[in-house]
């Protein structure tokens, strides 16, 4: 299934379906082929206008064997169920095709399956029934012979065995593995639905039976071999699911895909490779018709082979011309003998000249009806050995990657000095080893008269086994190709026919028990190996599985978890030591500011004015003297707090806010590499908090009116409080002084107004140093709010950051947990698969 294409279009439907706001991570492949079955099967119910009890019964049988065990999958089918029909998905078909896309074509083959089983629930699949399915599958451009086959299949008609076959392996169980239970289940239950079925098969139209028939036995072993290639070669396809499955997961290496794809690349392309060489006129190309049953190569008294044949099977007759200088032609069959043959002309005169001109590198030959290349050999026709050295070595060199060579050889002049020159240097090239893939075949056995001959004829060609130039069981064979070549072709029967029939059949055995053999262990020990590969290192994933989870995110988070941390300490440090200096200052700058102040109020009380006298009315002197001393006092400290104060403070919050920023920068950033890195979007969570904080920062930090905005007067009600509490007590304390000095009210009254001035402010300032150590507390306290409201605001947005990561670690963590668990079943199953496959 394609994820990608379930994009916010099949987010809304669903969530629609299902009345729940859902979001992409809701929505797995398992969910959305639910929705599909649901909706396809009530499409099928209602295209008739009419529900039976069969089809309500079979839905409900349908629905059940998928046995979804997802508690959250089956929760969503149940609602999904009703919201289908409440808002007729089925027959909104522009609406469901926004859930099918993302289907592949298995998958929509499987849900078009249950639905033809839906439509024959009621024995009969009704026409508007098979339009609705039609139409649906032209819109999904699924191709019609597989509905074809769906339909003819569930309604008992006549169906193609071979695109029958081809539904059968696309719907195959073990292709669904990797999406969950559901779709396994329904591919077991169509699958078997299927195979139940009585299934009357359109057959191929098979070749007419020929002579080669009588010749070859029809190559039964051969046959036998190939059904065994394809065994083989299904068991390479469905470990190559397997493995694609296990790497999708990154359960597997991607090394392994190379491995099996090579495998299978080798086996696919694996023939036998017959090749039949000799001297000129020894009669090749008959045997080679013979083989065939057709009279293909060209035959004639004198030397005709003019070129490297290769005939090979082909869906159609066709002959491809391969030059020498890499190009290649294709040419009409009926002038196959003419390219492959040389002229009569330089047969008779001068062969070597016109076969060293000629440009033609080989013919290729394919047939559709040769049974012996249908049954996967490749014959190899050689010119003449004694043409021409560089033929010769032509031919030679193809022996390289022959599995048999057939040596031809005249009875009449049997194995000549230069025929075993030529089997001498093919020995030699093979290690000076006898040739077990050589047969030597004796031509022309009809042209011998007496048993006399054929006996001298037999211990001559019994010579090279002697001498350990070929070793091998039946590696001597005497025929007439001729006379065999006529009796198949006119369907009699004779000893050379005979004869003939017990080599084809020992070459055959040759090329399967020998041959063939050795390629199916090869290939059969290397997929064994592989899939021992591939349970190790499913077993290995099985022991790390929990690890790497656990690593995946959580190491990740938990480290920006400790980041954010540090940084809160890093700016608790800053506030901290920014306070206790601010602290330090501000109190130094008060101790001095109060000095001065006493001094500035003791040099200007003289200019105090009243309009009382101090003989008439002295109280109320001192009372106004009092409410002068406590204005300018309280003055005095407004302006120390407004400038003073905010001029000590204002340049340390500068300072305070730029290095919290920078720390909360950092941390933004570091977010943003994190979501980077894993693929989450903290970033998006936490910038509207990052955002208000540097509003937040910015409106508090800017300066007004010459400091800290609001500073000023917060601090100034500190102070408020101790200098207006002054009146009462230099009322007593100045009362108390006049009496005791009595004679002197008698004075001048200048020198009066004067001497009560003094005693308000002496009285004054001893009231005002009584509250020293609350005006130092309430300093440091104003300044410590000040400083703490920083930390307070930077300190709630890291504590909502880390709040979030623990918040996101909690569901990585549930995810994880449903991962592996998920993982696990995966591993299991594809293990089951796998050992499945070692025991097959």
């Amino acid at each position: 299934m394609n994820t990608q294409l379930i994009g916010s279009q099949a987010v809304k439907l669903l969530s629609k379906l299902t009345g729940q706001d859902l979001t992409v991570h809701d929505i797995t492949p398992q969910v959305v082929f639910m929705a599909n079955v649901i909706a396809l099967l009530k499409g099928v119910i209602h295209a008739d206008a009419k529900v039976s009890e069969d089809e309500v019964s079979q839905f409900r049988a349908t629905l059940s064997k998928l046995n979804v065990g997802n508690k959250q999958t089956f929760e969503l089918s149940k609602l999904l169920y009703s919201g289908i029909q409440k808002y007729k998905l089925h027959s909104e078909i522009d609406d469901f095709l926004i859930l099918l896309v993302p289907l592949s074509e298995a998958e929509k083959l499987l849900l078009f399956g249950l639905g033809y089983r839906m439509a024959m629930a009621d024995s009969s699949l009704d026409e508007s029934e098979s339009k609705y399915l039609r139409e649906l599958g032209k819109r999904l451009e699924l191709e019609s012979r597989y509905l074809d086959i769906l339909e003819s299949s569930f309604g008992g008609k006549l169906y193609n065995n071979q695109d029958f076959q081809e539904v059968c392996e696309l719907i195959d169980p073990a292709r669904f593995h990797d999406l969950g239970t559901v779709f396994v289940n329904a591919a077991d239950d169509l699958l078997g639905a299927l195979n139940k079925l009585v299934k009357i098969e359109i057959r191929e139209p098979q070749p007419v039976a020929s002579s080669t028939d009588s010749v070859s036995s029809e190559y039964q072993k051969l046959q036998g071999f190939q059904l065994q290639k394809q065994s083989l070669l299904k068991r390479i396809n469905h470990l190559s699911e397997l493995i694609d499955g296990g790497i999708k997961e990154s359960l597997l290496p991607v090394t392994f895909r190379d491995e099996i794809q090579a495998i299978k690349d080798k086996l696919e392309s694996q023939r036998f490779r017959v090749a039949v060489i000799g001297d000129f006129s020894q009669g090749k190309s008959t045997l080679l018709n013979a083989l065939l049953g057709e009279e293909i190569q060209p035959v004639r008294a004198i030397p005709c082979s003019g070129t490297l044949s290769v005939l090979k099977y082909g869906d159609r007759k066709r002959v491809v011309c391969r030059y020498r200088d890499g190009n290649e032609q294709e040419i009409a069959v009926e002038d196959y003998q003419r390219k492959a043959a040389i002229s009569k002309e330089a047969a008779l005169n001068n062969r070597s000249e016109e076969l060293l001109k000629s440009n033609i590198a080989e013919i290729v030959f394919e047939h559709p009806n040769l049974l012996l290349c249908r049954n996967g050999v490749e014959i190899v026709d050689s010119p003449g050995l004694n043409e021409h050295p560089d033929r010769t070595r032509v031919t030679e060199e193809l022996l390289k990657e022959t599995d048999a060579i057939l040596f031809m050889t005249n009875a009449i002049k049997l194995l000549t000095q230069g025929e075993r020159d030529i089997i001498s240097r093919i020995k030699e090239r093979e290690g000076d080893r006898p040739l077990e893939n050589l047969f030597l075949v004796v031509n022309f056995m009809d042209n011998l008269d007496s048993d006399e001959d054929r006996e001298d004829i037999q211990i001559v060609a019994n010579s090279i086994i002697k001498d350990g130039s070929i070793t091998g069981k039946d590696r001597i064979h005497f025929v007439s190709a001729k006379s065999a070549l006529k009796a198949a072709l006119s369907n009699t029967s004779n000893e050379y026919l005979v004869s003939f029939q017990n080599f084809t059949r020992t070459l055959e055995a040759f090329l399967t028990d020998e041959r063939g053999s050795v390629i199916l262990q090869s290939t059969t020990q290397k997929l064994n190996e592989l899939t021992h590969d591939c349970v190790n290192e499913l077993n290995t994933a099985t022991e790390s599985i929990n690890t790497n989870l656990a690593a995946s995110y959580e190491e990740e988070i938990l480290e920006q978890i400790g980041e954010a941390s540090g940084r809160f300490v890093t700016i608790r440090k800053m506030v901290e030591y920014l306070r206790s200096r601010t602290t330090e200052l501000a109190l130094t700058s008060w101790s001095e500011y109060k000095q001065e102040l006493k001094n500035q109020v003791l040099a200007g009380n003289k200019d105090w004015k009243t309009e009382h006298n101090p003989l008439f009315s002295r109280d109320a002197l001192i009372q106004d003297y009092v409410n002068q001393f406590s204005s300018i006092l309280q003055k005095k400290t407004t302006d120390w707090a407004t400038s003073n104060l905010s001029n000590i403070t204002n340049p340390k919050f500068v300072l305070l806010d730029a290095g919290i920023k920078e720390e909360l920068d950092a941390l933004n950033a570091s977010f943003a590499n994190l979501d980077q890195n894993i693929g989450t979007n903290f970033g998006d969570s936490f910038r509207p908090a990052f955002n208000s904080f540097n509003a937040s920062y910015v409106n508090i930090a800017l300066p007004a009116a010459g400091g800290v905005v609001g500073a000023g007067g917060a601090a100034a009600a500190f102070f408020m409080i101790p200098a207006l509490a002054l009146g009462p007590a230099i009322i007593i304390g100045v009362t108390a002084a006049a009496l005791l000095t009595g004679g002197t009210l008698m004075a001048a009254i200048a020198d009066t107004y004067y001497q009560i001035a003094n005693q308000v402010c002496k009285s004054g300032f001893q009231e005002f140093d009584k509250s020293e150590d609350e005006i130092r507390r309430k300093i440091e306290e104003f300044i410590s709010n000040l400083f703490m409201e920083r930390a307070e605001t930077a300190g709630n947005l890291i504590k909502q950051i880390i709040s979030e990561c623990e918040n996101r670690l909690a569901i990585e963590e549930r995810k994880q947990q449903e991962e592996g668990d998920r993982l696990r079943s995966l591993i299991s199953s594809k293990k089951q698969d796998l050992e499945k496959l070692l025991s097959s």
